[in-house]
């Protein structure tokens, strides 16, 4: 995807059409490129020593050169992100950036309500709080998001293919019992396979996965003829 205001929309409309339109909690997508927010941390002896060479190494191991992209690429994500929310406001949508590693930036749209709802829900809640999440209180659902973002970076900077924590699943709104049965089974042995690994229901969970691709084809078919992501949050999608 290009980095611009056409270019972000698509990539929401691509990735995000179920939560745009009501039908899912969240989606995620990943925008390409450097977005790794290097720290700037240097001891007193290092700063005497601090002046460098173009294109030389610095304490966070990011080159000063690559640096400057860097943070200009930070810059373009944030502004497209907070484009997108006035573009949303006053449709219980809303755009976040949830992590932002070397690999790539992972952009959430969720509709807060309905995923305070999956993640209130009493298995949910305890397995989340089991995971070190907050499950209640003013402002857990924005701390528990937060604490998933920090979660995926530190992968990221551990291992270039850190994954993603199991958790995600409840986040996206995939029902307890596959998340749950991915883990158990190390994600094998499943009965079919779409937005995620299903493990029981299976004619549910395909039918969920038609609705989605239909929810998609839609969106984007009037993206193209000139709707607005606020006017696509009002289509309904038949079940």
């Amino acid at each position: 995807m290009t980095l611009d205001g056409n270019g972000f929309e698509r990539a929401i409309v691509k990735h995000c059409s179920p939560t745009l339109v009501g039908i899912k909690p969240a989606c995620l997508f990943n925008v390409p490129g450097d977005f790794a927010q290097h720290e700037k941390r240097q001891s007193t002896g290092e700063q005497n020593h601090s002046r460098q060479a173009p294109g030389t190494r610095g304490a966070s191991g990011q080159s000063t050169s690559e640096q400057g992209p860097s943070r200009l690429r930070n810059a373009r994500l944030d502004a497209l992100v907070a484009r997108a929310n006035r573009q949303l406001a006053g449709t219980s949508v809303h755009v976040r950036v949830l992590a932002r590693r070397s690999c790539g930036a992972l952009v959430l749209v969720y509709r807060p309500q309905l995923l305070a709802r999956e993640l209130s829900a009493p298995r949910a809640a305890a397995t989340m709080f089991s995971w070190g999440y907050e499950t209640t209180g003013s402002g857990w659902l924005e701390a528990a998001i937060a604490h998933l973002g920090r979660k995926l970076e530190n992968r990221q900077r551990c291992s270039a293919n850190g994954g993603f924590p199991h958790e995600v699943g409840l986040f996206l709104g995939y029902p307890y019992d596959d998340v749950m049965a991915f883990i158990e089974h190390e994600g094998r042995d499943y009965l079919c396979c779409g937005c995620w690994k299903v493990y029981s229901d299976q004619e549910s969970a395909e039918a969920c996965f038609a609705r989605y691709k239909r929810c998609t084809r839609d969106c984007e078919a009037m993206l193209g003829r000139g709707a607005t992501l606020a006017e696509l949050t009002s289509m309904t999608v038949a079940a």
